[in-house]
């Protein structure tokens, strides 16, 4: 579409009055501008994307990837705001309309933590009111969706470059006023990681796969050995500060590798020098996360569900059998590939929050007055600030199984206190009732898994797994699209409704 279409419509969206002096200030958002090239640029620069709808979040985070651009995903503005108090962009790309925090919020609350963060702002559903908002906290631009890709390639390139030639401004003003002359903040090679980053002298680091509060997860080769491909989770700088970080990530690594299962992803080394960056290596899974099989596929068949879920529950006996609860079992750590043509081979991934049964006082890793786990998956003891033991595994299993058949978790929210509640009062939905072509004693398993009460689910992993059994075969080929994506995001972090601390664990 020429440029022209696209002013016209941006016009048209915002219905703005362009003759008028607001609209002066407002018609620089919506100008198209020639893009640099950002592959041509040694560092394009790192860029936050944030949309709650996650098709949409996924379109525009490859975008920029494919321009360069060193992406991480934000689902909401709570987790954008939290990201950026842990990390350093230079971009954040954000939709408007988002549950909890929207755009505008998100925008002057991140301009709290960093003025010069440049926000550029998309809708859906433009308004002059929140448009004039946009302008008045600072957005650097505002776009109407749906936006062309070169329209907003050229606004994010110009974005960074705003960004870094004010950053670049203000270190002169400081020179000036000390007479010394400042570094500029480049990467630091000992710290942090990007593609090209040759990490122990074996590792070259390859594109990010995915990324989460603690760390990121790339592919890489090992140059030392035949250009073996891996993934490659890197813990981030400010995590490596963090010692309390840092021997919770030692702890994923100790913890996976004291499994070996095959249903378990494997870690193959694992690097923690004072001066390098702290990292794990695992074998490089080609395939898809069952969050995105749920989203490609829809509700599974009850075969296709036992097949996988007999597997988690595999890997989840293999766990607790050495003492291990995951705590944050969910669709996004579990992983399908094939093996011998066989679709849905399970990788359970991402140990990051897991916890040793009999843990001290002395050995807790978390957080006082958090909740580590996923709110949508976390059994109704835990969201209320107790003790998780392997029967809050099985109740994430249950909850697995719900969604995977009917395509949703047994209770949604867009808030998380409302969604904690829901799970600790109310029962979930009948399972024979979203879906009354499935097997009643099959329905039944999954409820019992997600019972309230940890003494009425089953008790053992193998228990529930014998329960499945007569509905388990082979599953049959799946062909979702592939992505060689070993999805490791971490944890999200809670306050403890009851306001008691995750230190009291044993």
């Amino acid at each position: 579409m020429p440029h022209a279409s696209y002013d016209d419509t941006s016009r048209r969206c915002l219905g703005i009055r362009y003759d008028s002096p607001e609209g002066a200030r407002l018609w620089r958002f919506s100008r198209p501008m020639e893009r640099p090239d950002a592959a041509s640029v040694p560092n394009p620069g790192r860029v936050l994307a944030v949309d709650d709808d996650e098709h949409l979040r996924r379109v525009v985070v490859m975008m920029l990837r494919k321009a360069s651009y060193d992406t991480t995903e934000a689902r909401n503005g709570v987790e954008a705001v939290r990201l950026a108090r842990e990390r350093t962009f230079e971009l954040v790309v954000s939709d408007v309309q988002m549950p909890d925090m929207d755009g505008v919020e998100m925008l002057r609350t991140l301009h709290e933590i960093d003025p010069n963060l440049p926000v550029l702002l998309m809708t859906g559903a433009p308004d002059l009111t929140t448009a004039m908002k946009a302008v008045q906290y600072g957005a650097f631009d505002y776009l109407p969706k749906p936006v062309q890709g070169d329209v907003l390639l050229s606004s994010v390139a110009r974005a960074i470059s705003q960004c870094r030639k004010r950053r670049d401004e203000q270190l002169e003003l400081r020179e000036l006023r000390t007479g010394e002359r400042l570094e500029r903040p480049l990467p630091n090679p000992t710290t942090e990681v990007h593609t090209g980053t040759l990490l122990s002298g074996r590792y070259r680091v390859g594109r990010i796969l995915g990324e989460g509060g603690m760390g990121a997860v790339y592919e890489a080769v090992r140059e030392d050995l035949a250009q073996m491909r891996v993934a490659v989770k890197v813990l981030h700088p400010r995590g490596q500060a963090n010692a309390a970080h840092v021997a919770r990530f030692r702890r994923e690594a100790e913890s996976v590798a004291a499994i070996s299962h095959p249903n378990i992803v494997r870690i193959l080394d694992f690097q923690a020098k004072e001066g390098e960056p702290a990292y794990l290596v695992m074998e490089l899974l080609e395939g898809v996360s069952l969050r995105e099989a749920i989203n490609l596929d829809g509700p599974f068949t009850q075969k296709r569900a036992t097949f996988i879920g007999s597997q988690v529950l595999a890997a989840l006996a293999a766990a607790h059998h050495a003492k291990i609860v995951h705590r944050d079992l969910k669709p996004d750590n579990v992983f399908l590939t094939s093996m011998a043509g066989l679709e849905d081979i399970v990788k359970v991934l991402d140990f990051g929050i897991a916890k040793p049964l009999g843990t001290t006082a002395e050995q807790k890793l978390t957080q006082t007055g958090m909740v580590l786990g996923t709110p949508a998956y976390m059994a109704p003891e835990v969201a209320r600030g107790g003790d998780a033991d392997p029967r809050a595994d099985i109740y994430a299993t249950g909850c697995l199984l719900f969604e995977v058949v009917v395509g949703r978790p047994p209770f949604e929210s867009d808030n998380y206190n409302a969604l904690l509640f829901a799970i600790i009062q109310s029962e979930p939905p009948s399972l024979v009732g979203l879906r009354p072509d499935l097997d009643p004693a099959f329905a039944e398993v999954v409820m019992t898994a997600m019972a309230k009460d940890p003494g009425a689910r089953f008790q053992t992993a193998d228990d529930m797994s014998r329960a499945l059994s007569p509905w388990v075969t082979s599953s049959p080929s799946h062909r979702t699209t592939s992505s060689s994506a070993p999805v490791a995001f971490e944890a999200t972090l809670l306050p403890n409704p009851a306001g008691t601390s995750d230190d009291d664990e044993s």
